[in-house]
């Protein structure tokens, strides 16, 4: 089945730890799958939620440059960075990000897979279906414009200061993943899982005939069982049932506290070892984790001491003591008679 496929590579007992089913709409999963052009983008029922035309146009000037068939070619200096900021400004202005607040907890448990090259692929193969078609299509769009644009040698600098890979990840991380509370931790989580992305489009967003089979039984066996749920979506042909046993409240608690807890883990190692950050900035990235996720903290600083000993103290030196001043006595100041010649 699809959602025990996404629990089995995800490595979890349940996908309650990270998911709530009932907000999962199969009908995006099968459109998201099939109603594709050649090229593997989704194709939209609804044409308003379509990304608009000046936006693709200035998406695709950048992709492709300097073959600007959308626009006519540039006529200053400086016209590239006009355009990837009109495309920032847009991204930057949605509402939610592109794999949406509900779906943040699966993400964020791919990062523990990122060691795994294969099993971070599959995880986020199938993540990625869950979305919304509009939302995947505008990923889609964007990921690969992204590393078109990383790659590109002939596309003039984008910043004097920043590299253009490392600036593509600074834009766009925040409009890909984030959580509703905006935490300034969600910003390592997003540019980690963004340049994964990045490097791996093509193969994650797409669709392998595998995953197209697990998609067809889910299906099948949606037809089946016609089991519905209390706030599904009413337009959905196949409401999704759950896959996980029934369990105690507080099981559950349990269970929602410690199931990402491994990536989380990592990204906190990630912190502490990091030295190319400051003591200030790491200081207070570590106040925020230790705020977000006190259990996950609490493991890897049990003590204040384990915590000190990433900030060991710079033992001043004493200015070194004149041995002759120790010598003599203190001698007052004399005043001397002077001589006239």
């Amino acid at each position: 089945m699809y959602f025990y496929r996404l629990q089995k590579v995800l490595g979890l007992d349940s996908l309650d730890e990270v998911l709530d089913t009932k907000l999962v709409n199969s009908k995006h999963i099968v459109q998201n799958a099939y109603n594709v052009n050649k090229q593997g983008i989704v194709t939209l029922e609804d044409k308003s939620k379509e990304l608009p035309h000046w936006i693709l146009s200035a998406m695709k000037c950048l992709a492709n440059w300097p073959s600007c068939s959308d626009l006519k070619q540039p006529t200053y200096s400086g016209f590239e960075r006009d355009v990837f900021k009109t495309i920032v400004d847009y991204f930057g202005q949605m509402k939610e990000p592109l794999l949406t607040f509900h779906f943040f907890d699966v993400f964020v448990s791919v990062l523990g897979l990122l060691q795994n090259h294969s099993k971070a692929i599959e995880a986020l193969q199938i993540s990625c279906l869950l979305l919304p078609p509009e939302n995947r299509k505008k990923l889609q769009l964007l990921v690969r414009m992204m590393s078109k644009i990383s790659f590109n040698k002939d596309l003039p600098p984008l910043s004097e200061s920043v590299k253009t890979r490392t600036l593509m990840v600074q834009a766009f991380s925040r409009c890909i993943l984030c959580s509703k509370d905006e935490m300034d931790l969600d910003e390592l989580l997003a540019a980690k899982l963004v340049s994964f992305l990045m490097d791996n489009c093509q193969e994650i967003l797409s669709v392998p005939s595998a995953l197209k089979s697990s998609i067809e039984e889910h299906v099948v066996h949606l037809q089946r069982v016609q089991i519905k749920y209390a706030g599904a979506d009413t337009d959905a042909n196949f409401p999704p049932p759950s896959f996980c046993c029934q369990i105690s409240t507080d099981e559950f608690e349990y269970q929602r506290a410690t199931g990402s807890q491994e990536p989380l883990a990592a990204l906190l190692e990630e912190i502490a070892t990091n030295k190319e950050i400051s003591v200030k900035d790491k200081k207070k990235k570590l106040k925020q984790f230790q705020k977000s996720y006190p259990e996950v903290y609490k493991v890897r600083f049990p003590t204040p001491e384990t915590e000190a000993v990433l900030f060991p103290e710079k033992t001043k030196q004493k200015p070194p003591i004149l041995m002759w001043a120790l010598k003599k006595p203190f001698q007052p100041f004399h005043r001397t008679r002077s001589f006239r010649m």
